[in-house]
């Protein structure tokens, strides 16, 4: 058994463990010395080589390296050689700049004197243009130089002591001066040919500013003797002021258009500016003289107070309650034509003549601030693509100048100008409007096709009268180019079609055509009279094509004003997305307003004409009929079921139908008698059902087939033409009838789209009976 291993040294507690423990440490640091001396005597014969070889290597390279030292020595020589050399040349070339500089200086020296000396000298002989080349060079030069001492010694002669910056200051105002009194002189002899030579003259001396400065109040002076011209000559005529604003926006444009190269060529790109806010100015005067005198000569003032105190008697007293009406609401009681405004001293065809010549002076300004937009924003871009772009209208959209809002023109058309149009557009507008309800007439009934027209709708003459007015004060808004104003004209106009021409047909359908049904002393249905029933309808039609026309007016409108660009009616900004929102918004509102009230009247009609007589019709369909055979003791053969009834159920509702409803259809409009015609088929489909499930036990099999072919027949007829898509009032009716005819296994089969519940299918199946 061999002896235990002697504990670790960490924990040895004797002198006798420790003793052991270093006893077994030397024993294996023996063992491992050794292990090391056999590894070294195996690798020492492959290292020993390997060191002899890099000996030898070692000593091959030693005559590298004294190559590498020589050729060291000789790079560094001829560095130094090279750097030397470099520097001698940097001494050159600095001295060359410097002897080059001085020949500079002296050769600008000598260019400034020359031009001094050819100052005096054009001076002289009277050339100015000589005399402006020479200060434009001279103004080229270094400012140093000028002010410099060497050129205060050298370029003074006898003839021109002064210092070079002291002579050219001078000469730049005598010669400034001069050209602006030269520019004068042939300005008011209208020698077009001096007025260029002297004009082409200021840049060259520095006196932009005041070259174009002395240019638009020539072009301005022109500006104002055409437009006094055009005032002397004062006419008459109905668009008088029109055509004068209109002339003097085109010469303004034809003045900017024609020198615009000129200021372009001899004063630089985004120079005309400055010419066109002198060019302003001179229209806010002139253009608000106008606008005063047209106020003053067509007494736009007075007009406007007649019409704001105009009483719309007429309207007014259209709509005084008298009392509860029956059915819609409260009754109103019709106006007598004695009680109408017409004693007013407004004259609707003077507000007419107005609008027209106001549409015109601010259709013309909006057009004049069109072409200052492109003008302007034309200087302002800085390559030729852009301008190009520009001029050729492909942009999207403009932005308006600042100095259009800044103008006196523009204030005085936004707060004189255009709120009088808005005042009598309106006025125009809603008076139209009373003219036509006071002389409206009814459509001519007694003689009417046999077939509706649905280009000829029988309407009174007032929705004639006034969607003409309508698309007339639209049109006339929108050729103004004035996008605030076009919004609130718009909204004033839809203001009148919802409160005084809905109004007022809402008023006749209460008070005048209601057709209110009676009842007899047994309590019978009396129809209501014929004529309150079709004044009525002619009510109703009055209010769909209205909406249809309004629809087109609108979308005529919408399309007239352009898509947003450059081109367009209103092309600032978004304010042609504001102009086409708000006609849009006129349609969208007016549409709804009526649609409440057409459904209301369509409600009217079939409540009071046509449901009262559905349930008698019916009932006489199916009078006498027979769904059940009626043995005798003989055989009976299957087509033998109610012969004589075969189509009867069908022609008798057909005759009944017509007679009901073709008069109807003879004078509503196709979607007024499509509003009714749902009611009445909702109305045919219940009465029908109600029936069938009244004939439990009344019905076999063969009765099913004749039931299902009368009913197929009834809504054949309801449903035929245009209005087939009425079937879909009557899947219940159909289904049922089919079900009737079913046995429990087909009925359960699957195939068939149900609308029936499962036990209404087992109801409807039960009313069936089986022949014994």
């Amino acid at each position: 058994m061999a002896e235990d291993a002697p504990p670790d040294i960490l924990e040895c507690a004797t002198y006798e463990e420790i003793e052991a423990s270093v006893g077994q440490l030397h024993a294996e640091s023996d063992a491992v010395n050794v292990q090391l001396k056999d590894i070294y005597n195996t690798q020492l014969s492959p290292l020993s080589f390997s060191l002899q070889r890099l000996d030898i290597l070692g000593a091959s390279l030693s005559n590298p390296m004294q190559t590498a030292r020589s050729l060291s020595q000789v790079v560094s020589d001829a560095a130094f050689v090279a750097s030397r050399i470099s520097q001698k040349v940097r001494q050159l070339d600095m001295e060359q700049s410097r002897v080059q500089e001085a020949l500079d200086y002296v050769s600008k020296t000598q260019e400034l004197k020359k031009c001094i000396i050819g100052i005096y000298d054009a001076t002289q002989v009277r050339d100015w243009e000589s005399v402006a080349q020479h200060i434009n060079r001279a103004s080229k030069l270094p400012p140093d130089l000028v002010r410099g001492k060497f050129a205060e010694v050298m370029v003074p002669t006898e003839e021109n002591p002064d210092s070079p910056s002291i002579a050219l200051q001078n000469a730049t105002e005598t010669f400034g001066a001069l050209f602006l009194r030269e520019f004068d002189a042939a300005a008011k002899e209208k020698d077009v040919e001096k007025i260029t030579r002297f004009f082409k003259l200021f840049p060259l001396i520095g006196k932009e500013k005041e070259g174009l400065d002395i240019y638009a109040k020539f072009v301005c002076t022109i500006i104002a003797s055409q437009s006094r011209q055009l005032m002397s000559t004062k006419t008459e005529g109905p668009l008088f002021f029109g055509m004068v604003i209109s002339r003097l926006f085109e010469n303004i444009a034809t003045i900017v258009d024609q020198h615009s190269p000129i200021v372009e060529r001899y004063y630089g790109r985004g120079k005309m500016q400055r010419v066109i806010e002198r060019i302003q100015l001179e229209a806010d005067t002139q253009g608000g003289i106008i606008i005063d005198t047209y106020f003053d000569e067509r007494n736009i003032n007075r007009r406007l107070s007649d019409m704001k105190s105009y009483a719309f008697s007429f309207l007014v007293q259209s709509f005084m309650p008298t009392g509860m009406g029956m059915g819609i609401g409260m009754g109103i009681r019709s106006p007598s034509p004695a009680m109408s405004s017409d004693q007013s001293n407004v004259n609707i065809q003077n507000i007419d003549t107005l609008l027209n010549e106001c549409a015109v002076i601010i259709g013309r300004w909006s057009l004049y601030c069109k072409f200052l937009a492109i003008k302007w924003w034309t200087q302002e871009v800085s390559t030729d693509s852009v301008k190009n772009e520009i001029s050729a209208k492909k942009t999207t959209s403009l932005k308006m100048p600042p100095i259009i809002p800044e103008s006196k023109l523009y204030l005085k058309v936004n707060s004189k100008l255009a709120p009088a149009f808005e005042s009598m557009a309106t006025f125009f507008f809603r008076r139209s409007v009373e003219k036509a309800f006071q002389l409206d007439e009814s459509p001519n009934l007694a003689k009417l096709p046999p077939e509706p027209s649905p280009t000829s709708p029988l309407i009174t003459s007032a929705i004639d009268d006034v969607m003409y007015v309508l698309n007339a004060v639209l049109e006339r808004s929108v050729s103004t180019g004035h996008s605030r104003l076009i919004r609130n004209v718009v909204s004033n106009v839809r203001r009148v079609l919802e409160s005084d021409l809905v109004g007022m047909i809402q008023r006749k359908m209460r008070d005048e055509t209601y057709p209110k049904a009676g009842t007899s002393g047994n309590q019978t249905y009396q129809p209501p009279p014929v004529d309150k029933v079709n004044g009525f309808l002619v009510l109703l039609n009055n209010l769909d094509v209205a909406t249809e026309y309004i629809e087109r007016i609108i979308s005529t409108v919408v399309a007239s004003c352009g898509d947003g660009d450059v081109v367009s009616v209103v092309p600032f900004g978004d304010e042609h997305n504001a102009v086409v929102s708000s006609l849009k918004s006129l349609s969208t509102s007016f549409d709804s307003r009526v649609k409440e009230l057409l459904q209301d009247g369509t409600q009217v009609i079939f409540v009071q004409v046509i449901k009262p007589r559905i349930r008698p019709l019916i009932s006489e369909c199916f009078k006498d009929t027979v769904y059940i055979s009626q043995g005798s003791g003989r055989d009976v053969d299957d087509e033998d079921l109610s012969q004589q009834q075969a189509d009867l159920v069908r022609l008798r509702f057909s005759y009944g139908w017509d007679a009901l409803m073709h008069p109807i259809r003879k004078i509503l409009t196709e979607r007024n008698y499509s509003r009714l015609l749902i009611l009445t088929s909702e109305s045919v489909s219940s009465i029908l059902e109600k029936r069938i499930w009244a004939m439990s036990g009344r019905v076999n099999e063969l009765g099913a087939i004749q039931l299902e072919r009368d009913v197929a027949g009834i809504i054949s007829h309801v449903s035929q033409g245009k209005w087939y898509s009425l079937r879909e009032k009557f899947v219940r009716v159909a289904q049922i009838v089919m079900a009737i005819g079913l046995d429990e296994q087909e009925i359960e089969a699957g195939g068939i789209d149900w609308v029936l519940t499962e036990e209404e299918r087992k109801r409807a199946a039960s009313i069936r009976i089986d022949d014994m």
